[in-house]
C-alpha cells in the first residue's frame, strides 16, 4: 500500500496521511517537540497508535491499542541506521535519512520503502509490503523522522531539541515546518 505525506506543514499540530490516490486515510495529531507525543487516528477519530518520546534520550516508543509495540533508536557510530525493537520482532531501517530514501526490513526482508517524490509539491511516499501492519510502519517512519531531526538539530544548534515532521529543524522545522535539507 502506498501512503503520501506532503513536505511542508508549517507549525501545525495536525496533518493527514493519504493513500496513493490522495484520499485521506489517517489523521496525525500532537507534536513530539512540544507535547512529547503524537497520535495516529483513523478518519472517525479512533486512536490507532501513539508515539511517545523518551525523556532525556532520542529514543521513541510506539503504542498500539494501549500496549507497547516498539522502541526506536538510532544505531551505528554516525546514526546510519535505526533499530526497531518490537513485538513483531527486530526491524532495521537503513539508507539516506536526510534524503528520505530508506528501507525498513525485518531480518533481510524489506517491509517498507520510504522515498521522496519531487513534483510541483514535494511529497514523501511510504510503500508498505503486503501483510504488514501499516499503522505500525507509519508510526515507525514518523518516529525515525523525529529522531533524525532531533539529532541533526542538536548537532547544529547546541542541544535545542527539534521534532522532524513533527516540528524540528532548530526549534521548529523539519519536514513539517521547513528547514528540510
Amino acid at each position: 500500500m502506498r501512503y503520501v505525506m506532503a513536505s511542508k506543514w508549517g507549525l501545525t499540530e495536525h496533518f493527514v496521511i493519504s493513500d496513493g490516490s490522495g484520499a485521506p486515510v489517517f489523521d496525525v495529531r500532537g507534536n513530539l517537540g512540544l507535547t512529547q507525543h503524537l497520535s495516529i487516528r483513523d478518519q472517525s477519530g479512533h486512536e490507532l497508535a501513539l508515539i511517545k518520546k523518551h525523556m532525556m534520550t532520542t529514543a521513541h516508543e510506539i503504542m498500539l491499542g494501549g500496549q507497547r509495540a516498539a522502541e526506536i533508536h538510532h544505531g551505528g557510530f554516525f546514526g546510519d541506521h535505526y533499530d526497531i525493537d518490537s513485538s513483531f520482532g527486530r526491524l532495521t531501517a537503513k539508507g539516506s535519512f536526510t534524503g528520505w530514501d530508506y528501507t525498513i526490513s525485518h531480518g533481510h526482508q524489506p517491509v517498507a520503502r520510504v522515498s521522496r517524490e519531487l513534483a510541483f509539491r514535494e511529497k514523501f511516499l511510504v510503500d508498505t509490503a503486503d501483510g504488514v501492519n501499516d499503522v505500525f510502519i507509519l508510526a515507525v517512519v514518523l518516529a525515525i523522522d523525529a529522531i533524525h531531526d532531533e539529532r541533526r538539530s542538536d548537532e547544529h544548534h547546541g542541544g535545542m531539541l527539534g521534532g522532524g515532521m513533527l516540528g524540528g529543524g532548530g526549534m521548529m522545522g523539519g519536514l513539517l515546518g521547513g528547514n528540510f535539507p
